[in-house]
């Protein structure tokens, strides 16, 4: 059963009137009576649909929804901006994982440059496509990406837990801290992550990221792609909190 985030003002009128009335009509081919899930970004209801017009979806809601399909934690992917489209995989994946928010991060190594004119498109951009990844995976809540930022611009102060994702730490048989940290992790923490670019961390960003409190960990005895850590330490969070 296909899933849909809309707006307050969607849910309160019972229609559906964005970009997902073509979805539902055009490419899910929905007929009246059909039901659907929707989400107005903190509860879920089952819907039956009682019109469709060429723009505009009707429907009256059936039931709540219950039942969290949401982390215990709320995990923040501060990413190193990558090359090519590995940011929106990053994004896309990330949210089937369980990532709360996201923040494409312009670090020394990132190659890409993003210049004020392209940061309002390529955030939209990444915001659909946190979207369509919350839907098909039945999020609770949508997911958001935050802003592209550079590092020394964000402010880390609110959070509990801070993970530096670092290369090194692997390379130097550094084999517990990443563990010893989700081991503390309670409900309603919230957990910054730290992920460098293609080449890593700078080691004047690895100094600076200390001061604030971030633990350089290692994930596991190998030596992870930038598009590959985010995945590793979200997985791990959910086994170590979800399955009993």
């Amino acid at each position: 059963m296909q899933k849909y985030f809309i707006s307050e003002r969607e849910f309160a009128n019972k229609i559906i009137d964005s970009d997902d009335a073509f979805h539902i009509i055009n490419v899910m081919r929905s007929k009246i009576h059909d039901q659907i899930l929707v989400s107005n970004g903190i509860n879920t209801y089952l819907v039956e649909i009682t019109n469709l017009s060429n723009k505009m979806v009707s429907f009256e809601i059936i039931k709540e929804e219950t039942g969290s399909k949401e982390m215990p934690v709320f995990v923040t992917i501060f990413q190193g901006y990558p090359k090519g489209d590995k940011m929106e995989d990053i994004i896309k994946h990330g949210t089937e994982l369980g990532a709360y928010s996201f923040y494409p991060t312009m670090m020394k190594r990132s190659i890409v440059k993003i210049d004020e004119k392209k940061k309002v498109s390529k955030l939209e951009r990444f915001n659909k496509i946190a979207k369509e990844a919350a839907e098909q995976s039945y999020r609770d809540i949508l997911p958001k990406v935050v802003d592209i930022i550079e590092l020394k611009k964000i402010d880390f102060s609110s959070y509990d837990y801070k993970i530096l994702c670092f290369e090194e730490s692997a390379k130097q048989n550094e084999n517990s801290n990443f563990k010893n940290i989700i081991k503390k992790l309670k409900k309603n923490d919230k957990v910054a992550v730290v992920i460098g670019p293609e080449g890593g961390i700078d080691e004047s960003e690895v100094k600076y990221l200390e001061s604030k409190g971030f633990i350089p960990c290692a994930l596991g005895p190998r030596i992870l792609r930038t598009e590959t850590a985010a995945f590793y330490v979200l997985s791990s969070i959910s086994y170590e909190m979800e399955l009993k």
